[in-house]
């Protein structure tokens, strides 16, 4: 009876033996499995750094891009001051107020006009209006159409 009972002790032990040890093999497999993934999540993390600097750099070069327009957008600012100025200096100085008011006039809606048109939106004598015409067109900045009269800006100087 003591050898059965002794038996049956040693039985228990091996397996609760067998019982540890599968649960330690289990336990060694998910920590195998663990380790994988923070493998994974590491490269990943790798990989998403490399893109976050990457994005950075390239924000960036998109930014120096929109100091550098943002500058030259100070330049046409700039000329266009310098536009204003001449007209100031062509219509009050050098009496030049025909020729201006006509390329004003062709710098609205509409780029060609007649010789009429022209005359009454601006006030100016149909002879005077003429002349204007004819200096402009000599300078390139207008074409004229003597059959029809009409009078086309070439391209628009300003906007």
């Amino acid at each position: 009876m003591v050898d059965t009972k002794v038996e049956g002790a040693i039985k228990d032990i091996q397996d609760y033996i067998n019982e540890l040890e599968t649960k330690v093999a289990k336990y060694e497999e998910d920590i195998s499995k663990a380790k994988d993934k923070a493998s994974k999540l590491a490269k990943e993390k790798t990989s998403a750094a490399e893109k976050l600097k990457k994005m950075e750099d390239e924000m960036s070069e998109l930014s120096s891009v929109y100091e550098e327009l943002k500058g030259q957008k100070d330049v046409e600012i700039d000329i266009q001051e310098v536009m204003r100025l001449y007209v100031i200096l062509t219509e009050q100085v050098l009496d030049g107020s025909a020729h201006i008011k006509l390329l004003t006039l062709l710098h609205g809606k509409k780029e060609e006009m007649t010789k009429n048109e022209l005359s009454m939106a601006s006030g100016i004598q149909p002879a005077a209006t003429l002349r204007a015409i004819f200096d402009l067109r000599n300078n390139g900045l207008v074409t004229y159409d003597e059959n029809n009269e009409t009078t086309k800006l070439v391209r628009r100087l300003f906007e």
